[in-house]
């Protein structure tokens, strides 16, 4: 499963797809491009809508051509309707084009790039930052006691996928809502995985230049 869906008019964005995924790549971030991830010829359309549809990330390269394009247009528009997180940028120069001639994108923060460099290093700052979040929420939520209760004021799918060391009893019969879940996994396998978060979580953050607050 991708990641990220990387979008693009072939004539003008190729290139940078292709480099962007590199990058990507060396950060274990897993990524989809149709000219590089599917063989022979065009991409059929159900296998890039089956990536579209499994992404967290939809970036979105906008060129002069790519505003042209049915298929970035149908792309970014089934990116929306899934609720993707959506990451656009604009080649430097045409910001003032694209927001005439693409009024949707007023509607998200992009960010603008002169070479394949900058698109490269805008996407994996983003997406590295946005990784770093997600990890910090999860080990919050595992230190938070969860009652049944709570799950039905939150998202089940989002808490479940929180780890697949927690199992939820949600069927039982007469059980007090307000019992706290267990781990079935030993603590101390628990907190080993919970160091190790924290390890990775800091080192990306030095990585990045920032200094962690201990």
């Amino acid at each position: 499963m991708p990641r990220v869906f990387i979008s693009y008019e072939t004539t003008t964005g190729l290139r940078f797809a292709k480099h962007l995924q590199k990058a990507l790549n060396k950060h274990k971030i897993s990524s989809f491009v149709a000219e590089e991830n599917i063989d022979l010829g065009k991409a059929p359309p159900q296998e890039i809508q089956s990536n579209l549809e499994e992404c967290t990330f939809f970036v979105l390269i906008v060129t002069v051509t790519a505003l042209k394009s049915e298929e970035v247009k149908s792309e970014f528009i089934r990116a929306r309707e899934l609720g993707k997180t959506i990451l656009p940028c604009i080649r430097e120069g045409l910001e003032d084009y694209v927001e005439e001639e693409f009024k949707e994108i007023r509607d998200y923060q992009y960010s603008t790039f002169e070479s394949k460099e900058d698109l490269a290093n805008n996407i994996v700052e983003t997406i590295l930052k946005a990784e770093i979040k997600r990890n910090r929420d999860s080990l919050i939520r595992l230190k938070k006691t969860v009652t049944r209760k709570d799950i039905v004021d939150y998202l089940l799918g989002d808490l479940i996928s929180t780890r697949d060391e927690i199992y939820f009893w949600l069927t039982e019969p007469d059980v007090d809502p307000n019992e706290q879940y267990v781990f079935r996994t030993p603590i101390s396998v628990i907190e080993e995985e919970k160091q190790k978060e924290l390890r990775k979580i800091k080192e990306d953050i030095i990585a990045h230049g920032f200094t962690p607050i201990e």
